[in-house]
C-alpha cells in the first residue's frame, strides 16, 4: 500500500495540471448525469417484506382504482360558523381537487357522513392518490396545494396531511451549514497560519461531497432516494474529506520542517499520513456499507451512498494534495514558519521526535501521566451525567402528531383530533381475502329485511333501490367482520370501505379510540393480525392490517430490533481491526469501550434536546427517528477509530522507538493531539452547522453526531485513553503470541 501511494504521490506532485484535469472531467461527467437523471427525494420510508408493505401491494392489486397514496384535507368553520355556510365552496373545492393530475379520487365529507364532525365545524375531505408516498409527482403536490389557497377564503380554514406533507423536498444544504464550514475554515486558519493551507482541506471536501451527491442522484431514477441521504453525504463528506486534508497536510509541514524537499516531503505524506487515511477511511466505509446487513433498502441506499462519499474523500485526498503541493509551493506554510523550513532544508531532512516541552500538548500529556485515574474517573461522571436521559428513548417516525405547531399538517392533526377523536388520525386499513361466499339463504333474508324497512329510507327510483340492494347482499360478510371488530374496546368505528364484484374480497378501515403513537393502537393492531382472533372474527378469511399508522409500527419494529444486531456487529469490528492494528488486546477493548461511551451520551443528549424539548433546538420535540441510532453508530464508529488511530499510533510508534511505555503515552499524545483536536473541532463545526437544516431528521442527526464526536474525541480519546495506558504500562501492547503469529501485518505507524 505504501509503495502504491508513493508513486500516486510522485505522479501527483510530478504532473498537478493532468490531476486536475481529470477531477474536472470526472466531476462535470458526474454532474450531467445527475442533471439528465434527477429525481426528487421523499421524507417517506418504507420497508419491504413488513406485513403493512405487503398489504398495501396486495390493496393495489385487488382494488387498484383505491389508489396507492393518500392525503387529508382538513376543512374548519370559524368560531360563528359551520361549514353548512360553506357547502357550496366545499363542493367546488372536492370537484377541484379531483381535477389535479395523480389525483385518483375524492371523497367529500357530504358522502361520508363519518368524515363530518357532530358540530359541523370540522370535516375530512379524503383524497387518494396514484402514486405510493415514495413516487408522488412534484405536480401532484403543487396541484393540490394550489386549490388549497384558492379556497381559503372568508374565515374558512384548510390544512392538509397524509403523503402530500411527507414528499416536501428539502434542501440539502443551507445557511447553517456553510456557517459550519466557514468556522472550520477558522480552525485551519488558526492550525496552519497559512491561507492557502486552509483552503486545501475545504476545496477537497467540497470535491468530495460534489462527486459523491451527483453520483447519487445520476442514479436515482433506479434508487428511491429518501431526502436524509444526500444531506448524510454532504454532512459526512464535508466533515471527513476536511479532516484527511488535514493530516495529509499536517504531516507534510511536518516533513518541511524537518529539512524535507518539497517533492519529497509529498511524497513521504501521503505514503505516511496517507495510508493512515486509508485505513482510517476504510473502517468507516466498512461501518456504513455494513447497513446494507439489516436489509432495509432506505438504509442501505444511506449507508452505500455515504460510504462512496468518505471513500471518494480518501481518494481525492491522497491523489489532488500533492498536486495542491506543488501548486502552492512555499505558500503551503507562513512567511514565518518559511524562514524555519529554508533553514531546515540547508541542513537535509533530519527525523526529529523531541517535544516541546512549553507546548500545552506536552503539558496536558504530562498532566495525565501525573494524574491518571482522575483523567479516567472525570471524564466517565460526567459522560454518565449526559448520557442519563437515554433510560427514556423512545424511537418512531417523523408524522403530522410531532411537527411544530405552525405547520399545516400539525394544525390539521389537532383539528382532527378535537373534531372527531385522535383515533381518527390513526385509521387502520385492512384487507379482507378468501371471505366465503354469500349463501342464497343469507341472500334471501338480507332481501327480505330490506324490503320490510320503512318507505322513508327506501330510495324512490326502482333502479336505484335495486343497486343498493345487491351492493348490500355483496358486503354482508364483510359487514359482519366488521361489526365483530367494531366490539373491541379499543375500537371507535369500521367501515366497510369497498367491496371486490365477487364479494370474496374486500377493505375495511378500522378507526381506533387512542392516538398513533399510543401503546393501545399498537396492540390493536397485534390483535387484528392475531390468527386466533382472525379465525373467530373472519371465519376463515385473512387479515392483512396496513396504512400508514401500520407502516410506521412496523418500521419502528423492524429497526428496533436490528439496532441491537448492528451494533454488536460494529463493536466487534472495532476490537478486530484494532487487534490488527496494533498487535494489542487491552487497545482494543479501550477503545470498543470509549467508543460506547461515546454512543450512549451521544444518545443520552439527543433524547434531552430533540425528545424533551431542551435548549429549544427542536421545533417539534417527539420520538427519535427510528433510524438515526442506526446511523448514528455506525458514523461514530467510524470517526471514533479514525481519532484512536492517529492517535494511538503515534504513541505505539513512540513506544516501538523508545520501549519506554509511559513516556511513550506523553511522547506520542504530544504528536499527535494537536492535530486529532483540530480535526475533532471540524468535524464539530460542520456537524453542528446541520442543526439549523429545514429537515428535522438531518437536524437530530447533524446535533448527534455533533455531541458524540465532541465527547469521544475531547473526553473519550484525549483523556480516558491516554490514562488508561498510563495505568496499564507495558502491559497494554501485551499480545498471546500464538494470536499475533496468525494476525495479518498491518503498519498504521505514521512512520
Amino acid at each position: 500500500m505504501r509503495k502504491f501511494l508513493e508513486k500516486i504521490g510522485a505522479h501527483s506532485y510530478d504532473h498537478p495540471w493532468r490531476m486536475l484535469a481529470m477531477a474536472a472531467i470526472v466531476i462535470t461527467s458526474l454532474v450531467f448525469a445527475a442533471a439528465t437523471n434527477m429525481k426528487t427525494p421523499t421524507d417517506s420510508v418504507s420497508i419491504p417484506g413488513t406485513e403493512a408493505n405487503v398489504g398495501l401491494q396486495l390493496m393495489s392489486r385487488l382494488f387498484p382504482a383505491a389508489g396507492k397514496g393518500s392525503a387529508r384535507v382538513v376543512l374548519i368553520a370559524p368560531a360563528t360558523r359551520t361549514l353548512d355556510n360553506y357547502s357550496t365552496r366545499i363542493n367546488a373545492l372536492t370537484a377541484e381537487l379531483t381535477n389535479v393530475p395523480g389525483v385518483q379520487q375524492v371523497i367529500s365529507p357530504y358522502l361520508n357522513p363519518k368524515a363530518m364532525s357532530a358540530d359541523r365545524k370540522t370535516a375530512i375531505v379524503q383524497v387518494q392518490l396514484a402514486q405510493d408516498s415514495q413516487h408522488i409527482d412534484s405536480a401532484t403536490v403543487d396541484g393540490i396545494n394550489k386549490v388549497v389557497d384558492q379556497n381559503r377564503v372568508d374565515g374558512l380554514s384548510i390544512e392538509q396531511g397524509g403523503d402530500i406533507i411527507n414528499d416536501k423536498p428539502h434542501k440539502i444544504l443551507g445557511a447553517g451549514e456553510v456557517v459550519g464550514v466557514i468556522l472550520a475554515l477558522g480552525v485551519l486558519l488558526m492550525t496552519f497560519a497559512s491561507l492557502t493551507a486552509a483552503g486545501m482541506p475545504v476545496i477537497t471536501a467540497i470535491l468530495a461531497v460534489g462527486m459523491g451527491i451527483a453520483g447519487l442522484f445520476s442514479l436515482s431514477q433506479v434508487l428511491d432516494i429518501n431526502s436524509t441521504t444526500p444531506a448524510l453525504a454532504a454532512m459526512l463528506g464535508l466533515a471527513v474529506g476536511i479532516d484527511y486534508s488535514l493530516f495529509i497536510i499536517s504531516r507534510y509541514r511536518s516533513y518541511l520542517l524537518s529539512g524535507a524537499d518539497y517533492r519529497e516531503a509529498a511524497i513521504h505524506a501521503v505514503r505516511t499520513a496517507g495510508s493512515a487515511v486509508i485505513f482510517a477511511a476504510t473502517t468507516v466505509v466498512i461501518a456504513l456499507s455494513a447497513l446494507s446487513v439489516v436489509r432495509i433498502p432506505f438504509m442501505t441506499i444511506m449507508g452505500l451512498s455515504a460510504a462512496a462519499t468518505v471513500a471518494l474523500a480518501a481518494i481525492i485526498a491522497v491523489t489532488i494534495l500533492p498536486a495542491f503541493f506543488r501548486l502552492a509551493g512555499s505558500k503551503i506554510v507562513s512567511k514565518r514558519a518559511l524562514k524555519r523550513v529554508v533553514a531546515a532544508q540547508a541542513h537535509g531532512y533530519t527525523p526529529h521526535h523531541d517535544s516541546d516541552k512549553h507546548k500545552i500538548w506536552y503539558r496536558w500529556g504530562a498532566f495525565i501521566l501525573r494524574h491518571p485515574a482522575a483523567s479516567i474517573i472525570v471524564p466517565i461522571l460526567i459522560i454518565v451525567a449526559v448520557a442519563l436521559p437515554i433510560k427514556s428513548l423512545t424511537l418512531g417516525l417523523p408524522t403530522d402528531e410531532f411537527a411544530a405547531k405552525s405547520t399545516s399538517q400539525r394544525k390539521a392533526y389537532d383539528a382532527i383530533s378535537a373534531g372527531f377523536g385522535a383515533g381518527y388520525n390513526a385509521p387502520l386499513i385492512v384487507v379482507v381475502e378468501n371471505m366465503q361466499p354469500v349463501t342464497n339463504a343469507e341472500k334471501t333474508a338480507a332481501l327480505n329485511a330490506l324490503m320490510n324497512q320503512p318507505r322513508s329510507q327506501k330510495p324512490a327510483d326502482p333502479k336505484l333501490a335495486e343497486t343498493q340492494a345487491q351492493e348490500y347482499v355483496k358486503r354482508l360478510h364483510l359487514q359482519a367482520i366488521g361489526n365483530r371488530i367494531t366490539q373491541q374496546q379499543d375500537v371507535q368505528s369500521v367501515l366497510p370501505a369497498t367491496i371486490s364484484e365477487d364479494g370474496r374480497n374486500g377493505i375495511l378501515q378500522v378507526i381506533p379510540k387512542t392516538a398513533p403513537h399510543d401503546k393501545a393502537t399498537k396492540s390493536l393492531i397485534y390483535a387484528l393480525r392475531n390468527p386466533n382472533n382472525q379465525q373467530a372474527w373472519a371465519n376463515g378469511a385473512h387479515l392483512t392490517v396496513t396504512g400508514s399508522t401500520a407502516l410506521q409500527i412496523d418500521i419502528n419494529s423492524k429497526l428496533a430490533h436490528a439496532i441491537p444486531v448492528y451494533l454488536l456487529m460494529v463493536v466487534g469490528l472495532s476490537l478486530l481491526l484494532l487487534v490488527v492494528a496494533f498487535r494489542s488486546i487491552l487497545v482494543p477493548l479501550k477503545a470498543t469501550l470509549g467508543y460506547v461511551l461515546s454512543v450512549l451520551t451521544m444518545f443520552g443528549a439527543l433524547v434531552a434536546v430533540f425528545q424533551w424539548g431542551w435548549l429549544g433546538l427542536s421545533n417539534a420535540p417527539g420520538p427519535i427517528v427510528s433510524f438515526i441510532p442506526i446511523l448514528g453508530t455506525g458514523i461514530l464508529f467510524g470517526l471514533a477509530m479514525d481519532y484512536e488511530f492517529f492517535l494511538v499510533s503515534n504513541i505505539h510508534e513512540e513506544y516501538e522507538r523508545t520501549g519506554d511505555a509511559k513516556q511513550s503515552v506523553v511522547q506520542g499524545f504530544t504528536l499527535g493531539s494537536k492535530v486529532v483536536v483540530a480535526a475533532a473541532s471540524i468535524m464539530v463545526t460542520v456537524f453542528a452547522g446541520f442543526i439549523t437544516n429545514e429537515n428535522s431528521t438531518v437536524q437530530a442527526l447533524g446535533f448527534a453526531l455533533a455531541v458524540g464526536v465532541l465527547v469521544d474525541a475531547f473526553l473519550v480519546r484525549m483523556f480516558i485513553v491516554p490514562g488508561v495506558m498510563t495505568l496499564a504500562g507495558k502491559h497494554a501492547w501485551w499480545i498471546p503470541t500464538w494470536l499475533d503469529k496468525l494476525l495479518p501485518k498491518v503498519n498504521v505507524s505514521e512512520e
